[in-house]
């Protein structure tokens, strides 16, 4: 009697996983535990260098309410009163690296499992139990096989996040999935004084709606470059679109009301094997019905 497999699926997509031809193999993983190194992050003392001082003095010793710009104070003025972003490249390169080990160890897992692909991939990132300043990365997906399809031995074994349903679909409507793509960045969120003033609860700025425009554009441009990151990865297998995207994100409170906002994107590259696909993928285009 051969052993039980074990499968992330569902019942709906393991039995349509089945009705197309596919067999549930086993259940494979890859993993990556990164220790973040030294990253220098902006100076909580900005704020106060740029801040303009007081000259001159009162009758009564005290400072005068003159004051003096340095060249570019209109740039000073803008970011003390909206706040900045800048990318801690250090950690984004980490997290970067983690995901892309914890991927390609889960492929090369469904490669001497036999599997012609990997479906209802489910990827998690967090911190690394006690150990302090490291995170972890792990891909869980199920190996499935096929009699309908063949691909070459050195060809890479596609990993999906779709779940058994989608994946069925995706490959009869002609696509063929060219595997999983992410991008993560993190940016530090500098706030202005227009933001403290606002989360200060005394302040007559309080008790109006306002936005909060540095952390606005802080998750924005996060979310911009590990877009950037993800549309990257999919170009260099050659992909016509990436579906499924999901996006995770984190928020992490600094001193001065500062943040550091990570944003996770991840999804399917695919490729339409009707339209011609281009020589990074030709294995794609090699499968055979049996």
């Amino acid at each position: 009697m051969s052993a039980p497999f074990v499968s992330t699926l569902s019942t709906g997509g393991f039995l349509a996983l089945e009705g197309a031809g596919f067999r549930s193999s086993k259940l494979v993983q890859g993993t990556s535990v990164v220790r973040l190194g030294y990253q220098p992050k902006p100076s909580h003392y900005l704020p106060k260098a740029v801040r303009p001082a007081a000259v001159g003095s009162s009758a009564t010793g005290m400072p005068s309410s003159q004051v003096y710009f340095p060249s570019g104070s209109l740039t000073v003025q803008q970011y003390l009163n909206e706040g900045g972003w800048v990318e801690l490249e250090e950690r984004t390169a980490a997290y970067n690296e983690a995901r892309t080990q914890a991927l390609a160890r889960l492929g090369a897992a469904a490669r001497e499992a036999g599997a012609c692909a990997v479906v209802d991939v489910r990827v998690r990132r967090g911190s690394f139990g006690h150990a302090r300043q490291a995170i972890e990365f792990t891909a869980v997906g199920t190996a499935v096989t096929s009699d309908r399809f063949e691909a070459e031995e050195t060809d890479p074994v596609p990993l999906v996040c779709l779940g058994g349903t989608d994946f069925w679909k995706l490959v009869e409507s002609g696509v063929w999935p060219l595997g999983i793509v992410g991008g993560t960045s993190l940016f530090y969120v500098l706030s202005g004084y227009r933001t403290k003033f606002a989360r200060l609860r005394l302040s007559r700025r309080s008790y109006r709606n306002q936005e909060y425009t540095d952390y606005t554009d802080g998750l924005r441009h996060t979310r911009l470059h590990a877009a950037s990151r993800l549309r990257r990865e999919a170009m260099q297998l050659g992909a016509s679109g990436v579906i499924g995207v999901t996006v995770d994100r984190k928020l992490e409170q600094q001193r001065e009301r500062d943040l550091i906002v990570t944003v996770d994107l991840l999804g399917t590259a695919v490729v339409e094997l009707e339209t011609g696909a281009p020589p990074a993928v030709a294995y794609a285009l090699g499968l055979v019905e049996a």
